[in-house]
């Protein structure tokens, strides 16, 4: 598990890209967006080509049917997110994983509600009003995780997952219709696990983030690494 800071547009950076990545950056209007696109996927080329002891700029990528981006070797399953200037990349062995970092939203923001299922609602109704922020971004991270770990992302209503609350440690505690088919990780279609598979954990992701990593199978080990700068 990988963090680093999007603080400038680098393009030294931007040479790491891929053609499909370059039009998107380029594409892309406003520095902190700029900044955001080329540090995470500079990042996540660069780590993955330290693990596979590749040229980071040769890695070739796909999409799956949802949208989540795989190697096309199959080599190493990954995941990345970005909120303000914080960038992260999760990568795991043998087992598909999602993580989301978010920055907690200011205290006057509108919360979007109903992602939340009936159960965290009745928890979420009782936090006091100047630590619902925070709360809310921690229920949403353990939601997108998971989401992403599977690979449906967004495209599965996130009101359909409860997690536990969050001032209890990251788990799953159900999925409302999970029995359906979907794609989890490199082109593999399964079933989505019963939720005792689905490992959920939090992150520190520093002041004013909130972050989370799901793995699909058995017990992992999490090991952060913070970059201080990202370099080709």
């Amino acid at each position: 598990m990988w963090t680093a800071r999007a603080v400038s547009v680098s393009e030294d950076l931007a040479v790491l890209l891929d053609a499909a990545e370059r039009r998107v950056y380029e594409a892309l209007t406003g520095e902190r967006v700029r900044a955001q696109y080329v540090t995470a996927h500079a990042l996540l080329r660069t780590v993955l080509g330290r693990v596979l002891d590749r040229d980071p700029a040769s890695l070739d990528f796909a999409a799956g049917p949802h949208g989540k981006p795989y190697l096309r070797d199959g080599s190493v399953e990954f995941s990345l997110s970005h909120s303000g200037e914080l960038v992260a990349v999760a990568l795991a062995l043998g087992a598909p994983v999602g993580v989301d970092v978010e920055r907690v939203p200011e205290p006057a923001a509108e919360l979007p509600l109903p992602v939340l299922s009936a159960e965290e609602r009745a928890v979420f109704d009782r936090v006091p009003g100047p630590e619902r922020s925070a709360a809310f971004a921690a229920y949403w991270v353990r939601k997108e995780a998971v989401l992403k770990a599977t690979g449906v992302g967004l495209r599965v209503d996130p009101a359909r997952l409860t997690v536990s609350a969050p001032d209890r440690p990251a788990e799953l505690l159900g999925w409302r219709g999970r029995e359906e088919a979907v794609r989890a990780g490199a082109g593999r279609e399964e079933a989505v696990p019963p939720h005792p598979s689905v490992r959920l954990y939090d992150l520190d992701a520093g002041s004013g983030y909130r972050g989370a990593v799901a793995l699909l199978g058995g017990a992992h080990r999490i090991v952060p690494r913070v970059v201080s700068s990202v370099r080709c």
